[in-house]
């Protein structure tokens, strides 16, 4: 199901703190198209104030994800894993933002699911999937300085509030004729 179609904001990625230059409209893509390939690898192609999205294969079978009310998104034909995984053991870890005295130590065992692994734009190659990622919101980027500042807290997601927020799943026989509840037909 790689062609993508969806009502927010694109074409290009967006994100909370990063979508003012991104018009809301309906836009068609594929999961391929929505791969932005930085330099390290992280996620990328996400999409924010989207009323729905559909992902089809080519002969129209496949899926609507509706928001209640909105949903961000992205979808990939990698897994988040791709970017960040903790099993590519060969791959040595990003020591070098960090005081000489730990990177002299090199503790692995304190290392494991906190310090990344050094991914390459090579080292990610497209699976034969396409990978969903369906959010309410996600915490704004910041990174003003490129390098580690943080969020506005306006832009930010605390633990300690609740949440309420959903999405509707609906199967598609045929999305060329999808007339209802996204008010739309392509």
């Amino acid at each position: 199901m790689d062609n993508i179609s969806y009502l927010g904001r694109g074409p290009q990625e967006n994100y909370w703190d990063r979508k003012a230059g991104s018009m809301i409209d309906l836009y068609k893509t594929t999961a391929e198209k929505m791969y932005y390939p930085y330099v390290r690898p992280q996620e990328n192609g996400h999409h924010s104030d989207t009323r729905w999205v559909t992902l089809t294969a080519v002969k129209g079978k496949g899926l609507l994800i509706e928001g209640n009310p909105t949903i961000e998104f992205n979808a990939l034909r990698n897994t988040i894993e791709d970017f960040d995984d903790e099993e590519q053991t060969a791959l040595p870890r990003q020591w070098n933002n960090f005081t000489p005295e730990m990177v002299a130590n090199h503790d692995e065992a304190q290392a494991k699911d906190v310090l990344r692994r050094q991914h390459h734009v090579n080292d990610v190659t497209p699976r034969n999937f396409v990978e969903v990622c369906v959010d309410m919101k996600q915490q704004g980027l910041a990174g003003y300085d490129s390098w580690g500042a943080r969020p506005e807290p306006a832009y930010t997601l605390p633990a300690n509030r609740e949440y309420q927020w959903g999405f509707t799943l609906i199967p598609l026989q045929d999305a060329n004729n999808i007339q209802g509840k996204t008010g739309f037909s392509y």
